[in-house]
């Protein structure tokens, strides 16, 4: 006999009163195996200075016994639940040896020794007790949660300053994924294998022509009369047709295509209800990789961001000095002077961004905003060290020019202030791409972007040969005056003690001032503290 009892009423039942009058049968043993990559991506995820935390609606126990498979438990784990009393709370390890009274106000120390898991009911009587903010930061394994609940965990994490990335494969995953700062939706198709490429494209070549065939039979038993009729007031029809409504069919055509299906190596489509919809960013298969993808592109992209602010700024200045100042001495550039200046900056940015981001995650991390002591430092410092070589070497030259009265508006005429100031300005600009370059350990290094580095020693050995005046011919199309000697070797010298410091003002820069990890407890606790003040 059995007795049906409803569900309600089944949850509220305690285990030893479920678990008696049984008769033993066997073990029955369920095998859910972890993907391959998964503790090499969250290994990864974790070496590069990120929290890992599990959110799933799996039972404690084998959310833990996962989580630590996959590394993101690496210390005892406790769970949260309701002490033998039935009435308080207590911390508790899997196999049960360790308890440990459970208080709101000791979790943030509790973290520090132990991974804490709790559970779908106990974010309830955080709820009721108003410690999300307390608990929650500090738990690494969510159980048994409802889709509600996974939205609270990610704004509570979003409240207390820490950024968030959302890894999720279904509808219930909707709320945190369009609450996370970087959602992923995981789409669950598994990845293609590596001939099936060949063997679709073989095969749907070769089943093309018979399918054809096979419609064209009916065609010709029924004689080509009914298939020229067809065909000549399907023809008709169609230019009775609006092009609005032309352009209907494609699309409708178009959707039908879609709907259909996905297949010959096509990504799947993506349907209503999906956690595709409600994500920025959609995985083809049910593999974590693209999160790893994410944040490396991401930190490439803001290292090249901020690099290209930073050049932008000194060429600027520098090129303001050049064109208010020496203007006001006569001082211009030729024509087809600048020309070659600006194909070698066109250059030198087309390069820059050819660099790409490195397979390896960093521990480190780049800085977060353009405005910021780093920048700012390093942006005086270098045309400070600009400034000086620019005067310097202007001022050399003027002790060999004669005295003339050159108007700001007469035409161009080279001359020595002209020559050394276009050879310095760019020697500047080559400087001004090599120091600033950010390499690793986000972005490939210069000898690693071949293009960037052969286009910056093309631009040093023009700017030798210039200042060498080793091709008097070239010197000549450039409109550039001979250089006494002593000058020609002061400003080669200059140029590469200018470069030396330029570059030792940038290092010693960004070892001062690193990538700062952010401080979510500070305001973790501001957050806490003003909760409990709301609720007294």
């Amino acid at each position: 006999m059995f007795n049906l009892v409803k569900v309600s009423e089944a949850r509220s039942l305690e285990r030893d009163m479920v678990e008696s009058g049984l008769t033993f049968a066997g073990f029955a043993v369920f095998n859910c195996p972890i993907r391959g990559d998964s503790a090499t991506v969250l290994t990864e995820l974790k070496q590069s200075s990120h929290d890992l935390v599990m959110i799933t609606g799996d039972q404690a126990l084998t959310a833990c016994h996962v989580a630590q498979q996959v590394h993101i438990i690496s210390k005892p784990a406790l769970i949260l639940g309701r002490a033998k009393n039935k009435e308080e709370y207590a911390w508790v390890s899997p196999d049960e040896t360790e308890i440990v009274s459970y208080s709101e106000n000791e979790v943030g120390a509790l973290s520090e020794a132990y991974d804490l898991c709790i559970g779908g009911e106990c974010i309830e009587m955080l709820q009721q007790t108003s410690a999300v903010p307390k608990v929650v930061p500090y738990v690494k394994v969510f159980a048994r949660v409802a889709p509600e609940q996974k939205e609270l965990i990610l704004t509570t994490f979003k409240s207390v300053g820490r950024m968030t990335l959302m890894c999720g494969d279904g509808t219930n995953d909707v709320g945190a994924l369009k609450q996370a700062h970087v959602g992923v939706a995981l789409l669950n198709a598994m990845p293609p294998p590596k001939g099936e490429k060949s063997s679709d494209g073989s095969s749907k070549n070769d089943t093309a022509k018979p399918a054809k065939s096979k419609k064209l039979k009916p065609a010709t038993e029924n004689g080509e009369g009914a298939s020229k009729s067809k065909a000549t007031s399907s023809q008709a029809s169609n230019r009775h047709l609006t092009p609005a409504e032309m352009q209907r069919q494609k699309l409708k055509k178009l959707m039908d295509e879609l709907n259909e299906g996905g297949g010959d190596g096509q990504a799947p489509i993506v349907k209503l209800g999906d956690a595709s919809m409600a994500s920025p960013f959609t995985a083809k298969h049910a593999s974590i990789c693209p999160t790893t993808d994410v944040i490396r592109q991401g930190r490439s992209t803001l290292v090249t961001t901020l690099q290209m602010f930073k050049i932008l700024g000194l060429n600027c200045l520098a090129t303001a000095y050049v064109l208010s100042v020496m203007y006001l001495d006569g001082v211009k550039l030729g024509d087809i002077q600048a020309t070659i200046s600006g194909v070698f900056t066109a250059a030198f940015f087309l390069f820059i961004s050819h660099a790409r981001p490195l397979p390896t995650l960093s521990a480190e991390r780049p800085h977060p905003n353009i405005f910021c002591a780093y920048v700012f430092l390093s942006l005086l410092g270098q045309f400070a060290i600009h400034l000086l070589f620019l005067i310097s070497s202007v001022n050399e030259a003027s002790k060999y020019m004669p005295d003339e009265c050159i108007e700001p508006d007469s035409e161009f005429h080279p001359n020595l202030v002209n020559t050394v100031s276009y050879m310095v300005g760019l020697m500047l600009q080559v400087a001004t791409f090599a120091v600033n370059y950010m390499g690793h350990p986000f972005n490939q290094s210069i000898p690693e972007n071949r293009p960037f580095l052969y286009a910056l020693l093309a631009a040093v050995g023009f700017f030798t040969v210039i200042t060498s005046d080793l091709f008097r011919d070239l010197n000549d199309w450039l409109k550039l005056v001979p250089m006494p000697t002593g000058l020609r070797d002061k400003l080669l010298i200059w140029a590469f003690l200018t470069f030396l410091v330029c570059y030792a003002w940038e290092r010693l820069l960004r070892w001062v001032f690193p990538g700062k990890m952010p401080a979510w407890k500070q305001r973790q606790r501001r957050v806490a503290a003003s909760l409990e003040k709301k609720r007294n």
